[in-house]
């Protein structure tokens, strides 16, 4: 990084005595660049004239965010410099609500069986609440610590994970487009899959930064029995095949990979005791079915791929991917129908048994 003066980063941030200062981003988790940005955020005991866009002191600033009259951010570039100073404004209280609504989140999820992104998403800010399991408070570090006692980083690294780990409806669109022949979809399709599925492992051992654009640098810092998996895999994301005619082997690679990071999923989170472990896991995916499901081959292969979560005897991707083209149910000893007995029809949004 550059030579830069303190005091030109300090004029950027509008500091009082009481505010508590934590600097986070790749600066402090280890990712950034020597171009990355400063990434601060202010924590003030209750709203002032820097909250509210009329009395921001923006006069210096290349830009600042608002929602409605309330400056949530701003941003501007050191003099002579390309260091970036960004700045995000909170109350004490707003933050205490934000882990409280976590909280609520994590207990949520902990009894959903599904990926649950959208739904995860609009509850709390998963950027700051990664930045505070992390961030170093440079100014008033007690009152840091009061205002986030009650944050639990491991159960942030499980929301993030039951948010971003690869879905059924993903791999079913990426079957539709194996079946029709468009193996170049069907790699687009193979690699985001992919990627949500590294990134969930990457959670599992407690990572809490959603962001995937830092993915190669969290995945580097798993355990070094992973380093084969992990290298595989950086090498689909950066070469991918050598030209149109490796792209069906490239896809089927893909599935062995992604089948790899579940294999390493199941160990891993039987060390992670904010996760849900395999047994109660199973449990949830048993909590969906009921006897009045019409049963299909379409409900055998979702739950095939989702029980390899926590399940060991299940076929592999590539098997699954087999038999879902030729319209088949893929053979596997899940016990669906003995895990609807004696439940009734769902009822809810969240499909939950009666």
């Amino acid at each position: 990084m550059d030579d830069f003066d303190e005091a030109a980063v300090l004029a950027q941030i509008h500091l009082v005595d009481s505010d508590v200062l934590m600097l986070s981003g790749s600066l402090v988790d280890g990712s950034g660049t020597p171009s990355s940005d400063f990434d601060f955020s202010v924590i003030a005991r209750s709203r002032d004239d820097r909250f509210h866009r009329d009395t921001f002191p923006r006069e210096r600033h290349m830009r600042y965010y608002t929602s409605g009259d309330r400056v949530r951010a701003s941003f501007d570039y050191l003099p002579d410099s390309l260091l970036g100073v960004d700045v995000e404004y909170w109350t004490a209280d707003e933050v205490v609500d934000m882990i409280a609504n976590h909280s609520r989140l994590y207990r949520q999820l902990r009894a959903r069986a599904r990926k649950s992104s959208s739904f995860a998403a609009s509850s709390v800010d998963f950027r700051l609440l990664s930045r505070l399991t992390y961030g170093v408070p440079l100014t008033n570090a007690p009152d840091f610590g009061k205002i986030t006692e009650a944050l639990r980083p491991e159960e942030v690294a499980y929301t993030a994970y039951r948010t971003c780990v690869g879905s059924y409806p993903d791999f079913r669109d990426l079957v539709g487009m194996w079946a029709q022949g468009d193996h170049q979809a069907a790699l687009s399709a193979a690699r985001k899959l992919g990627i949500d599925t590294f990134r969930g492992l990457t959670h599992v051992y407690g990572n809490t930064n959603r962001n995937p654009k830092y993915l190669s640098r969290f995945l580097s810092r798993l355990p070094e029995p992973l380093a084969e998996l992990t290298g595989r895999f950086d090498r689909l994301v950066t070469y991918g095949p050598s030209g149109p005619e490796d792209m069906p082997d490239t896809v089927l690679e893909w599935l062995d990979v992604i089948d790899g990071a579940f294999a390493e999923i199941r160990r891993a989170r039987d060390d992670a005791a904010a996760f849900v472990n395999r047994r109660e896991f199973l449990a949830l995916l048993a909590g969906e079915l009921h006897q009045t499901m019409d049963w299909n081959a379409e409900i055998a292969n979702e739950y095939c791929f989702r029980a390899r979560e926590a399940e060991e005897d299940v076929p592999s991707l590539r098997e699954l991917l087999a038999a879902m083209t030729g319209r088949q149910s893929v053979t596997h000893r899940l016990p669906l129908r003995e895990w609807a007995a004696d439940r009734a029809a769902p009822k809810g949004e969240d499909n939950a048994s009666a």
